[in-house]
């Protein structure tokens, strides 16, 4: 078809070019002139159609209120609302007259008869007032009967009205129309709202289901309100917000609340009814507002459809007019000198180039013409240049030859071509040999070439990537980001000695008459300068660990650290000697004794701030996690005390550098590891802050000591170890977050209080939180998901008892551990001191309120003399 239409002679061709423009013009005219018409037929029955919808509202309204007074006056069997009953049938019964007046105006024929049963539904819905008016009054029907059968007048009406207005052509005025329907929705929820209203307010009860209904029909009113603020245009929604507003509105809104509330309903029910017809009067002052603005809108499209029928009919007959004669004049003009230019072609074609062609016209064909006429003169001149270009040409291939060679030989970049089979061109520089320490490339398969030197997975990429590079579909700078080889290290061998390279390999698409013909390959040795990155990598490392190291130290009180570093030390040589004596392979309880002593360091290391080490000890925390599911043998452990030995290492090294800075710090302890009570408490407290933000919470930490107390030396580290964990608990779960203590009345900032008492015996450590307590709930879930009590125990145990679940090792009500939560340790940690110093606790937790726990310890200097 195609191969025909380019055979035929030019008339013909113009022909078949012309004549389809001009039937699709005419077929554009046919459509425009059609869909202003339909436009204006739109918005004519939109409008016919929309005053019988408002007609249709206004008589909904007039039920709207008839059925709230019917629903009261039926409520109190009549000793109320009688009158006002009377006067609304009045008005009811008029503005349903002015409704069949306006049908049989005779302009809505065209209407009705599109929408005759829609219509005669209506009437006939409209029809059992009568019925049901009498009903009323003769007291046969409850008032929910009356509320149910005018809602089912009413929602026929707007049925109707939905019908007969949504139906339009113009996206903004359907938009609006929708908008109208869900306002309307929610005015018809408003009215039953007010007749269920004065129902309830009259009877001074409401029924399960009354109450029920009442609940939905605010649910669905607001819904639908929702749905017309969203859709509704912004000068619709502004008038809303200005209309519906106001001392009543708020009236009914307290009404309301107080039918939700079910408690005393004494409300005057002739106030409700008042307030509630204020509210839907004006809610029908919106809906009338949004109808005329939607009628105004369809007679301004219809008047516009007018205009732009005629305006355009017009224009597009005088343009199809002048187009044609155009057209015509340049058409003939046209195959005039194309005939012409075909005389003189085949003149020139027989060897005739004696005479000029001559075409009077200054177009393209005009330029065709002088440029025929230069030909003739071009061509013997070409002859003469294109011999001199072509030995040129030969002059310059022999001295370009040798200066490449010059260059290959000398360069430090392996170059290269590769074709289109990825073999290496004969043609390379000499320092391919050099880097890859091979003398054999040329003719050499790339990818077979680079197989012994990388890896296979980087050879698979390769050989996709340069299938990338010859495919001209692909950009060629998004292909070379795909570079498997861009930098890589590679292994040589030469003479036996096998040495390891970093290379840097480019590629460049080469192109002949624009299709890829090569691709140029760059290889640079860069082994020299990636060796020096990396010692400079390295040696920068080690600089940054050295200056954490010193920061730490410096933002530490000395003596503080200095117990804590000593502490450590010894703690972590126990686990050493533990391992040592571990002559039966009990890998298990050596393992939880481990997690015990690190999770305790790491406490530590996180109150008083040494994050560095409070980082490896979590390490050391994940690796024995992950130790704990598995069957552990020695050999596993050994990796255990690999980073046990190395965070010794590491407090070595930090007790070195603080020997080096001594001279600063003044405060150390007097007594080996031990420190003041003063020490331990204001360790706490920077603990407790520091915790606290770090979990984006704020805490306050009292410390009460009315006895004076002072901690044997004995137990000042048990002491700060319990602490330590009992704080982390209560800032991590039991503290609330701000906004859950506001809505509880608390303050944001958590109290935290430590008290120290005593007795002849013993020691009293209270502590306690005003967080939300122990959840037992949460307690009961989490112990049964970690295997710690089956559903069946729980069934029989006590609070006390589901209390004391949490100091089981392994428990925990975290969802996921992270530094201060989830490995199911700290709260175990305190029984076990306590078991260890043969003390005892009580705990007390109020739900909600707080948390406390009563630590008793006995007096050790008593219980030597006794023993003695």
């Amino acid at each position: 078809m195609i191969k025909r239409l380019t055979n035929l002679p030019i008339r013909q061709k113009f022909a078949v070019i012309i004549i389809p423009l001009i039937v699709i013009i005419l077929a554009f005219d046919y459509l425009q002139v059609r869909y202003h018409y339909l436009d204006y037929s739109d918005s004519v029955r939109l409008n016919k159609a929309i005053t019988v919808g408002i007609e249709i509202n206004h008589v909904v309204h007039e039920i709207q209120k008839e059925r709230s007074i019917s629903s009261g006056f039926l409520a109190n069997e009549g000793e109320s609302f009688g009158i006002k009953l009377s006067k609304q049938r009045d008005r009811t019964d008029s503005t349903l007259q002015q409704y069949y007046n306006e049908l049989s105006s005779g302009e809505l024929d065209e209407l009705m008869e599109l929408h005759r049963v829609d219509l005669d539904e209506l009437n006939s819905y409209f029809e059992k007032l009568s019925a049901l008016r009498k009903g009323i009054d003769q007291h046969r029907i409850t008032s929910e009967q009356s509320i149910d059968r005018f809602s089912e007048i009413n929602n026929v009406a707007l049925n109707t009205v939905i019908k007969l207005i949504d139906e339009t052509r113009d996206k903004e005025i359907a938009q609006q129309i929708h908008a109208i329907i869900y306002f309307l929705k929610s005015k018809e929820y408003a009215s039953i709202e007010r007749a269920i209203g004065t129902q309830v307010f009259s009877l001074n009860h409401i029924g399960f289901d009354l109450y029920n209904r009442f609940t939905t029909l605010v649910s669905r009113q607001n819904s639908y309100l929702d749905a017309f603020i969203i859709i509704a245009n912004e000068e619709s929604i502004n008038y809303y917000s200005q209309i519906v507003k106001g001392d009543e509105v708020d009236e009914v809104n307290r009404m309301r609340e107080v039918v939700f509330a079910n408690d005393t309903l004494v409300e005057n029910p002739d106030i409700w009814y008042e307030v509630s017809t204020a509210k839907i009067n004006a809610l029908k002052r919106v809906e009338d507002y949004m109808s005329d603005n939607i009628q105004k809108r369809t007679e301004e499209i219809a008047s516009s459809s007018v205009r732009n029928f005629w305006t355009f009919l017009i224009l597009d007959v005088t343009i199809g007019i002048i187009a044609f004669w155009l057209m015509t004049t340049l058409v003939t003009n046209l195959l005039k000198n194309v005939s012409i230019l075909e005389a003189y072609t085949k003149r020139i074609s027989a060897g005739d180039m004696s005479k000029k062609v001559v075409i009077p016209t200054k177009d393209e064909l005009g330029q065709y013409a002088n440029t025929f006429n230069k030909m003739v003169f071009e061509i013997r001149k070409s002859h003469f240049e294109l011999r001199k270009q072509r030995d040129r040409a030969k002059f310059l291939y022999k001295n370009i030859y040798g200066v490449s060679l010059v260059v290959f030989e000398n360069i430090e970049q392996g170059i290269f071509l590769l074709d289109k089979e990825f073999k290496i061109s004969k043609f390379h520089s000499k320092a391919m040999k050099e880097i890859f320490s091979n003398d054999h490339i040329a003719g050499e398969n790339f990818t077979n070439f680079m197989r012994p030197l990388i890896l296979p997975r980087e050879l698979e990429a390769l050989e996709m990537f340069m299938r990338h590079l010859f495919n001209e579909d692909m950009d060629e700078d998004v292909v070379n980001q795909l570079n498997p080889i861009d930098q890589v290290k590679i292994h040589t061998e030469q003479d036996g000695i096998v040495a390891t390279k970093y290379i840097r390999v480019d590629f460049t698409r080469i192109f002949r008459k624009n299709k890829i013909q090569n691709i140029m390959v760059t290889v640079s040795d860069e082994t020299e300068s990636i060796l020096l990155q990396q010692h400079l990598n390295e040696a920068e490392k080690k600089k940054q660990q050295e200056t954490e190291r010193v920061l730490s130290i410096l933002k530490i009180d000395p003596s503080i650290l200095r117990g804590f570093l000593h502490n450590s030390r010894k703690m972590l040589k126990s686990i050493s000697e533990r391992y040592e004596k571990n002559e039966e392979d009990e890998y298990s309880e050596l393992l939880s004794f481990t997690f015990d002593i690190i999770h305790n360091l790491k406490g530590n290391a996180v109150v008083i701030g040494m994050e560095l080490m409070a980082d490896k000890f979590h390490e050391i925390e994940d690796a024995i996690t992950a130790l704990q599911s598995k069957d552990v043998r020695g050999k596993d452990f050994l990796a255990i005390l690999y980073e046990v030995d190395e965070a010794d290492r590491m407090i070595a090294e930090i007790s070195e550098m603080l020997y080096k800075i001594i001279n600063i710090y003044k405060k150390f302890p007097a007594e080996g590891d031990s420190v003041s009570n003063i020490m331990v408490i204001d360790s706490l407290e920077r603990g407790a802050e520091l915790i606290a933000k770090e979990v984006g919470k704020t805490v306050n930490l009292t410390f009460n000591n009315i006895d004076n107390v002072i901690l044997p030396e004995t137990y000042v580290n048990p002491f700060k170890d319990m602490m330590i964990q009992l704080i982390r608990n209560s800032v991590v779960h039991g503290i609330e977050d701000s906004n859950v203590r506001l809505n509880d009345g608390k303050v944001i900032t958590g109290e935290l209080l430590i008290e120290l008492s005593k007795s002849d015996n013993e020691v009293f450590i209270r502590y306690k939180d005003d967080g939300r307590g122990i959840d037992l709930e949460q307690v009961k879930i989490k112990a049964v998901e970690h295997g710690v009590i089956t559903e069946t125990a729980l069934k029989s145990m006590e609070d006390f008892e589901i209390q004391d679940l949490i100091f089981h090792e392994g428990f925990s009500t975290a969802d996921q551990s992270d530094t201060h939560a989830g490995r199911g340790q700290g709260m175990h940690l305190v029984k076990s001191i306590i078991d260890e110093y043969r003390g005892a606790y009580e705990i007390t937790s109020t739900s909600g309120k707080s948390f406390e726990m009563m630590i008793k310890l006995p007096i050790l200097d008593q219980e030597t003399e006794e023993e003695g």
